[in-house]
């Protein structure tokens, strides 16, 4: 093989990696993108949080109801005796007006509270079933995408396996010394393959 010939192997090998890096480079890319959508990660994380404030929303609301459900009972009880006539004692009947009003001022409160809380909870069924409608949109896109992405994942490996092919068979035409001179110089970046020919092999050859 003349150093011409050398050069023109060196030169092909030179293309052959150089369409390998840059296609290594896109495989790992499209690999990465395969490990999940960053917009789809964050939509899970937002749909987590809402599906656990909603809970902590319903069990406020169901406490809230449990309290207002207890005030009624109580404030039901103190009615009945104090209108059923069973109380006649004038010191008592005035004790067990003061226990009616009081319960009547937390029954109210509490009311309003229960509807603070049950509209709150409302918001956060909403808030909810927007985040699970956009997480299920996502999801739904996502694997439109993946499909794709690893259709181009295979291709590429495909490829991969073609020009490592060619590679190996183009570098063995090739005398090991000028081959590994060409590798340890293509490290540094100095991929002239002129260079990869010592001068002495240039005269022998020419």
């Amino acid at each position: 093989m003349s150093t011409t010939q050398i050069a023109a192997a060196l030169f092909q090998l030179q293309q052959l990696d150089l369409e390998l890096e840059r296609l290594v480079a896109e495989l790992q890319s499209v690999v990465n993108s395969l490990e999940g959508s960053s917009k789809l990660q964050k939509l899970r994380a937002e749909h987590d949080i809402a599906q656990q404030q909603l809970r902590a929303g319903l069990q406020a609301q169901k406490e809230a109801e449990w309290v207002l459900e207890e005030l009624n009972n109580r404030l039901s009880a103190q009615e009945q005796r104090l209108y059923g006539g069973a109380v006649t004692n004038p010191k008592e009947l005035s004790a067990l007006q003061q226990e009616v009003q009081r319960l009547r001022a937390q029954q109210s409160r509490q009311e309003e509270t229960a509807l603070e809380v049950m509209d709150s909870a409302e918001s956060l069924q909403e808030m909810a079933r927007q985040k699970a409608e956009e997480l299920e949109q996502e999801e739904k896109t996502w694997g439109e995408e993946s499909a794709s992405l690893r259709t181009r994942r295979d291709q590429l490996e495909v490829r991969q396996q073609e020009l490592q092919g060619r590679r190996a068979q183009l570098a063995s035409t090739i005398e090991p010394r000028f081959v590994n001179r060409y590798d340890v110089m293509r490290r540094t970046k100095d991929v002239n393959p002129q260079r990869h020919i010592p001068p002495w092999a240039r005269k022998n050859r020419d």
